[in-house]
C-alpha cells in the first residue's frame, strides 16, 4: 500500500545543504532477525542508513544497539504499529510516540530526532488527525521523513530482482533520493537485493547517507 503518488512528494528546506545523487536507505518496522543480515552489508559497504523502529522481541534489541554503535541513524516509527489507535486523536499519537522514544533510549541511550508515521503521513487513517499530529510534533521539534522510492517490499514480494528494480528504476532521474525499504523477520528478498543495489548505484555516482533533523525532508503532500 501507497498513500501517495509521485507527483505527491514534496521537499522542505531546512538548511541549505546542497544534495547532488544523495540516497538514502530508510528501514521500518525493526528490529528483527533480518537487522544483523542488514547491518553486516552496510558494514561492508562502509555505508550508513535509517532504522525507524518499532516495539520489537527483546532478543533482537541487542541489533538496534549494534545500529546506534556502528553510527546508523534511529527514528521512531511506533510502539504499537496499530493503526486505528495511534492516529485516534493528537494525544494517542504522542502516547505512542513516547512509548516508542523511551523504548529506544532505555535500551540504547541513543536519543531520536526524527519520525516515520506508520503508513506514512498521509494514509487512510489519520486524515481527521494529521495536520494537528504535524503540527504538534513540529511544535516540539521533531522532523518526519516520508520516501520518494519504493521498494515495494512491504507486500509479498519474494524475488530480490523485483526489488532490486524497483529501487534501481525509482532513483533514476533523482538527485536525492529516500528509499524505503522494511526490517522484519520475513524480508529475506530485501537483504537479498540490497548488495546488488548498493553496488548499482555506487557505480552511478550515488552517495549515501543517514538521515538527521539537519536535511530536509521528503514529505507527502497533505491534501
Amino acid at each position: 500500500f501507497s498513500p501517495y503518488c509521485k507527483d505527491d512528494v514534496q521537499d522542505v528546506n531546512t538548511t541549505d545543504i546542497q544534495e547532488e545523487k544523495m540516497v538514502y536507505f530508510t528501514f521500518d518496522d525493526g528490529p528483527s532477525p533480518r537487522t544483523e543480515e542488514i547491518l553486516d552489508i552496510l558494514k561492508k559497504h562502509n555505508i550508513k542508513a535509517t532504522f525507524f523502529v518499532i516495539k520489537a522481541k527483546d532478543e533482537y534489541i541487542p541489533f538496534m544497539k549494534r545500529a546506534v554503535e556502528e553510527g546508523h541513524t534511529i527514528g521512531v516509527h511506533s510502539y504499537s504499529h496499530d493503526y486505528k489507535q495511534i492516529y485516534r486523536s493528537v494525544d494517542a499519537y504522542l502516547d505512542d510516540f513516547t512509548k516508542c522514544y523511551k523504548y529506544i533510549y532505555d535500551n540504547t541511550g541513543y536519543t531520536p530526532t526524527i519520525y516515520r508515521f506508520p503508513g506514512g503521513s498521509v494514509n487512510n487513517h489519520n486524515a481527521a488527525t494529521r495536520q494537528d499530529i504535524v503540527a504538534e510534533m513540529s511544535r516540539r521539534g521533531y522532523i518526519y521523513f516520508d520516501w520518494n522510492v519504493e521498494s515495494n517490499d512491504s507486500s509479498n514480494i519474494k524475488d530480490a530482482a523485483v526489488i532490486y528494480n524497483n529501487v534501481i528504476n525509482g532513483c533514476k532521474g533523482k538527485k536525492r533520493a529516500v528509499v524505503i525499504f522494511h526490517d522484519s523477520t520475513s524480508k529475506k528478498a530485501t537483504v537479498r537485493a540490497l548488495e546488488n543495489i548498493i553496488t548499482t548505484l555506487k557505480a552511478d555516482g550515488w552517495q549515501f547517507g543517514a538521515l538527521t533533523n539537519e536535511i530536509k525532508p521528503v514529505i507527502f503532500r497533505m491534501k
